[in-house]
């Protein structure tokens, strides 16, 4: 493929960029052995400039995966072990459940196969003892479901897999990760702290509200939250990163970071997670489309929303970056285009089928995690989903509740979005070994079914 391929994919993303009210974003491929990157759009609406390859971006989630690097580098040093529980480290750990908190492994820790409440965004100060402090808070986190039952997104968890890190290297987690993973592999413009990217060029974080893109504020979130979500950089260094991934584990400049039987475990299937995700790898989300291999991470801030996709049989990479909250439409429609035209690669949308008030009734009621209230209803033949969040992660533009979702049946359990922001995420409902409806599962979080509840009917 050629510039004019990656020119296709940048229109598609300046119109998805103009439908969605996203103000600025960083794309990138690797392809056929080279390397396209480009910004478009600007860095806020409050004091535009223009956004280059060069502008940092808060990736968020797709952090995970460099933590999950970071602890495999140290298995291989022989610092931690992936099927040693966690106490072995840390002896003193907790959560609600004392038989989990015994048991739980560092593989649960980077395969969001632990079972607990992962939400929890606790504020515990900018001092090198953040995790520490977060770990121990951790004591109360509810469990959801046993370890090794189901996949349920914990960000809580990668915060654990941190403090691993810190323990295993006697470092505070932000620089153990520059000896680990920035310096080795030659991203040297990725930051954690807002201090050190403070002479760069640097996005903000956007909101939509009514249609129109407010700046988000504060810019970063919890020290804690780093090891889950804290990292900042341009695209070309996610680039370089990905490249990592696709190779034999050594960096650019030779020199071996992992080894190749290492590489391939991150890529191969630990547990198996929804229709929508794949299976989980150590970190990555594994994705057939097709006959073509994937492993992707998204990634989601305050006001920012970012999503990488590597197949690395094929030596591609895809990243997209955004500065805002609908930023997540984008980057769907820049990757799918992406993976079509270089990879002729697809990921279909299941069928929706018809379904009568009678099948659609089961479903009803209220379903909750601790972060989160979920109400099933029906109204007009159509299932309903309102979402109401129940943490306040302290934005000053915060996001307007959004309006109850209707859902589209695909199968037995299996539902879709049928339009809006969310279209197309799937919402999956999970029984119990009696049959009995357990679990509710949207945004890879499980939220558990209220028993008492009566069904609400519209």
């Amino acid at each position: 493929m050629s510039q004019s391929s990656f020119d296709k994919i940048v229109e598609i993303v300046r119109g998805a960029m103009i439908q969605h009210h996203v103000p600025g974003v960083a794309l990138g491929v690797v392809a056929d052995g080279q390397t396209y990157s480009i910004g478009l759009g600007i860095t806020s609406v409050d004091n535009p400039l223009e956004v280059t390859d060069d502008t940092l971006f808060q990736i968020g989630s797709v952090s995970k995966t460099y933590t999950a690097t970071a602890i495999m580098r140290l298995v291989e040093m022989g610092k931690l072990d992936l099927d040693a529980p966690v106490r072995r480290y840390l002896p003193d750990f907790r959560v609600a459940d004392e038989s989990v908190a015994a048991r739980v492994t560092v593989r649960h820790l980077i395969t969001h196969s632990a079972g607990w409440e992962g939400d929890i965004f606790t504020d515990t100060g900018a001092n090198d003892d953040a995790l520490r402090i977060y770990v121990e808070q951790l004591a109360g986190a509810e469990q959801l479901a046993p370890p090794d039952t189901l996949f349920s997104y914990n960000n809580a968890a990668f915060a654990v897999a941190g403090r691993l890190i810190e323990i295993a290297t006697g470092k505070p987690y932000e620089t153990a990760m520059h000896a680990l993973i920035f310096a080795p592999m030659g991203l040297e413009r990725s930051f954690f702290f807002a201090r050190d990217l403070l002479t760069f060029r640097f996005v903000s974080g956007h909101v939509v509200i009514e249609d129109q893109p407010k700046v988000q504020r504060p810019w970063s979130i919890p020290r804690a939250s780093n090891p889950a979500g804290g990292i900042v950089c341009h695209v070309k260094d996610l680039l370089r990163y990905a490249r990592f991934h696709m190779g034999d584990g050594t960096a650019e400049d030779g020199a071996r970071l992992l080894s190749p039987e290492s590489v391939q475990m991150m890529q191969t299937m630990q547990f198996p997670a929804n229709e929508e995700e794949g299976d989980i790898g150590l970190s990555w989300m594994i994705r057939r489309l097709g006959e073509v291999k994937t492993i992707q991470h998204g990634g989601a801030t305050l006001g920012q929303s970012c999503l990488l996709i590597l197949a690395p049989a094929h030596k591609f990479a895809v990243a997209i970056l955004t500065n805002c909250d609908h930023g997540g439409q984008v980057t769907a429609e820049g990757t799918k285009a992406a993976l079509k035209e270089f990879l002729n690669a697809e990921d279909p949308i299941p069928a929706v089928i018809e379904a009568t008030e009678e099948q659609l009734k089961g479903y009803l009621g209220k379903y909750e995690r601790p972060s989160m209230a979920l109400d099933v209803t029906l109204e007009d033949g159509s299932l309903f989903l309102q979402i109401i969040p129940k943490v306040d992660l302290g934005q000053e533009e915060k996001p307007p509740l959004p309006p109850p979702i209707r859902l589209a049946m695909c199968s037995e359990d299996q539902f879709l979005v049928a339009e809006g922001v969310y279209k197309n995420l799937r919402a999956e409902f999970i029984r119990r070994q009696d049959g009995k409806l357990g679990w509710l599962r949207i945004g890879a979080r499980i939220n558990r079914r209220v028993e008492d509840d009566a069904p609400s009917e519209g």
